[in-house]
């Protein structure tokens, strides 16, 4: 099994209780990572770096590294609320789908998506859906609710167009790697499912209205439960 965060931060509450083991004899020479078990389950915990590329990269590189040692993949970080989400700060959620905010043609407002390119042939959407036994499992184990979440390179810095996005997508949590991790896990056929706390209302740069730490603590106080539960689905 695969956990990754964005950054160590994310990371430092399951390390913590991480029963630590050498690494595998396929751990590539990137991304760095630590295994061991983590409360009976076989893992390796890796961190990508912000931003979509780099999260598709770290997931693509440990499965196709992994040989099928890996046998699914679990997202744990930090994340924004749009407005009139049902998830509030300092709660964690599970991610129903994936948005690509970023690709398509044009900018927001008049941005159109993946469809609007219409090129042949081509299957790439930029809506991912994560429903399966995987994200089932997940959300019994944790009682948390799966929830639309949205992906972009540029976090949102207006709180107008935090309102806008929501209500023009019907998203509840945004991220800079979600759709990243997930499309990759989605094209090498691995189940993904990912789990953030809410650190700050999107839109809002004050940092002193985040609760980053809060945050942290939730998604890292549901993921092994999470963990624990997917292993049960692919093992």
């Amino acid at each position: 099994m695969a956990v990754v965060t964005a950054t160590r931060l994310e990371a430092g509450p399951l390390l913590s209780e991480l029963d630590a083991w050498p690494a595998p004899s396929w751990a590539p020479s990137w991304p760095a990572l630590t295994a061991g078990e983590l409360r009976g389950v076989p893992v390796v915990v890796a961190s990508t770096g912000l931003g979509k590329a780099s999260a598709a990269a770290t997931v693509a590189a440990l499965l196709g590294a992994s040989a099928g040692a890996v046998r699914a993949v679990v997202q744990v970080g930090v994340g924004g609320a749009y407005p009139g989400a049902a998830v509030g700060m300092g709660q964690a959620a599970l991610a129903a789908s994936e948005l690509d905010l970023d690709l398509g043609v044009g900018r927001h407002p008049g941005w159109q998506g993946l469809e609007a390119l219409a090129v042949p042939g081509d299957e790439t959407r930029n809506r991912i859906d994560l429903a399966g036994p995987a994200l089932d499992a997940a959300s019994q184990a944790t009682g948390l609710r799966a929830l639309p979440f949205a992906t972009s390179d540029a976090v949102t810095a207006l709180e107008d167009d935090a309102a806008y996005l929501a209500g023009r997508f019907g998203v509840a949590v945004e991220s800079m790697e979600g759709a990243g991790a997930a499309r990759a896990a989605a094209l090498l056929r691995v189940p993904f499912v990912e789990v953030r706390g809410v650190s700050n209302e999107v839109g809002v740069r004050d940092k002193s209205r985040w609760r980053l730490r809060d945050a942290v603590a939730a998604a890292c106080q549901a993921a092994p439960a999470a963990i624990a539960a997917v292993w049960e689905v692919v093992a």
